[in-house]
């Protein structure tokens, strides 16, 4: 039998503790067994089978608990809630009516009342002092019922704590799960306050204005089949692409790296033609082409005319990558620079460099101690250079940006790269990061002695491989909407249901009787 020790008390799975509570015999625990399953098909002809038991059995709560969720599955609210203060009335100590009737004020969002119901300390503890053992089942139902109740009143703190202990105690339970998803909901909200705070304190550099030219003229390519890239999204032909790539090596990058600075050069004209006509995707992923393509060849001479895309205004990176810069282009960048990271370092330190087009090199580097986990001591001192390089400047320099920090040090915790949290320290200490990203440095400290269950190493695929990703994946080419909820927590609260009473008896629990054998080899069949 698993027995817990928790914060001043034990936890158990024998079914048998809930029985001693109510002085259930063994005949009337095979009652409600049958009664609980009345319940649970929530048929109106079960209705006065239950008030007939309860009639029966007055001082057993039980039959209260089983009416209340036959209200529930029938869908009569009304008749649910009057059934849950019938039984606090007439049975002030009995859980999980407290329970059903904290649900019923946390639904109608009478927060004020539930620790009226559960007690000021919301501890299980505090509410029953005279009891040494309870049920798991009893111990996640009210812990779940504490952390939507402190979630709803922006406790996160408080919700957090009793969220640990139900993920000790019981991982895979359903209600640990309906915790977790509205715990999810209170952090992102919790993020976006601190997001918008820090806002107001952001540390930024000032970008570059795009330089505009007046050229409306496209370049001569030595290959013909370069014009492909103007007019085919990522849906290209596969065939195209290998066309392409079987193109003269050194006549093909000339091209790709022109493709690169056209953009530059014609910024205006496409701008302009995105106004009058709107999103192309056939004509407007040219230079996603070109990089990816220029990745495929694992070209690194080319990595000049990257940084020279990548130094370009917020509005030329907007208009020629959107999403992609911060989710695909990682990848081509890999293939191109892993064994130049004194350049990618110095990229780094370059004045004026959009937030992204920075973050593009911290999240590569990430990953090349994941596909190369020979060379992490490498990357680990290039994580720690880029740190003391904002350490040492000052925000004239126009080099310091709160939220790369930021996304630096989620880089670092990824790794759990334990040896930088000297560095780090000091990098919160100068008042540079910007914590609704990372959090606060007790926060990232704590979250350095925990390893991470989440794999993140990403995949390295082909050019063709990586197109057909992102066209059956990304929601900007994938149709289906049954990615997003229009309103995920009015969702939750539907889920919150009347609290599940005692847990039926299973095949292998200890039989109720006080046997000592199974319930499967000793009273089941009886």
């Amino acid at each position: 039998m698993s027995i817990k020790t928790i914060i001043g008390y034990k936890i158990t799975n024998d079914p048998r503790i809930l029985y001693e509570e109510s002085a259930i015999t063994t005949e009337l625990s095979w009652l409600l067994e049958r009664y609980h399953k009345l319940a649970l098909n929530g048929k109106k002809s079960s209705e006065q089978k239950i008030l007939d038991a309860i009639e029966k059995y007055p001082r057993v709560p039980q039959f209260k608990n089983y009416l209340s969720v036959l209200y529930g599955q029938m869908g009569n609210t009304e008749k649910m809630h009057e059934t849950n203060r019938w039984i606090t009335s007439e049975h002030p100590d009995y859980l999980f009516g407290k329970l059903s009737l904290a649900s019923e004020y946390y639904l109608k969002k009478e927060y004020w009342k539930i620790p009226e119901i559960l007690g000021d300390d919301m501890e299980l503890k505090s509410l029953y002092p005279k009891r040494e053992t309870f049920h798991e089942n009893e111990v996640i139902s009210f812990l779940k019922c504490a952390v939507l109740y402190f979630v709803a009143i922006d406790n996160l703190e408080q919700a957090e704590m009793r969220f640990e202990i139900m993920q000790k105690v019981a991982p895979d339970a359903v209600d640990t799960d309906i915790a977790l998803k509205h715990l999810f909901v209170a952090r992102m909200e919790a993020g976006r306050k601190r997001f918008e705070e820090e806002e107001k304190h952001r540390i930024s550099v000032k970008t570059k204005e795009q330089e505009v030219k007046p050229t409306t003229i496209a370049p001569t390519f030595a290959n013909a089949e370069i014009e492909w890239l103007y007019s085919n999204g990522l849906y290209i032909a596969e065939e195209k692409l290998e066309t392409i790539l079987s193109l003269p090596r050194e006549l093909l990058i000339s091209d790709l790296e022109m493709i690169l600075q056209d953009s530059i050069n014609r910024y205006a004209y496409y701008n302009d033609l995105i106004e009058v006509e709107g999103w192309d995707e056939e004509k407007m992923n040219f230079v996603v082409h070109a990089i990816f393509l220029l990745g495929e060849l694992e070209s690194t001479k080319s990595i000049k005319s990257i940084f020279n895309v990548l130094k370009q205004s917020e509005e030329y990176l907007d208009l020629y990558f959107g999403d992609f810069l911060t989710s695909a282009i990682w990848e081509p960048i890999y293939k191109i620079a892993n064994r130049n990271l004194e350049a990618s370092k110095q990229f780094m330190f370059e004045p004026g460099v959009n937030t992204f087009s920075r973050t593009v090199f911290t999240d590569m580097v990430e990953q090349i101690a994941y596909h190369q986990p020979e060379r992490r001591s490498e990357i680990i001192q290039w994580f720690k250079e880029v740190i003391l390089f904002f350490l040492n400047s000052d925000i004239e320099d126009n080099v310091i940006d709160s939220q790369v920090v930021g996304l630096l040090i989620c880089n670092i915790l990824h790794l759990e790269a334990k040896e930088l949290k000297p560095e780090i320290e000091k990098l919160f200490d100068k008042g540079i990061v910007a914590q609704g990203i990372c959090g606060v440095w007790s926060e990232v400290n704590k979250a350095f002695e925990e390893t991470s269950r989440y794999d993140k190493k990403r995949k390295i695929l082909s050019i063709v491989e990586r197109y057909q990703q992102i066209t059956s994946t990304w929601a900007g080419y994938n149709d289906d909407e049954s990615y997003f909820s229009s309103d995920y927590k009015n969702h939750l609260e539907s889920s919150i249901l009347p609290v599940r009473v005692e847990p039926k008896i299973g095949r292998n629990d200890p039989c109720p009787c006080g046997s000592g054998k199974k319930y499967k080899k000793c009273c089941l069949n009886k």
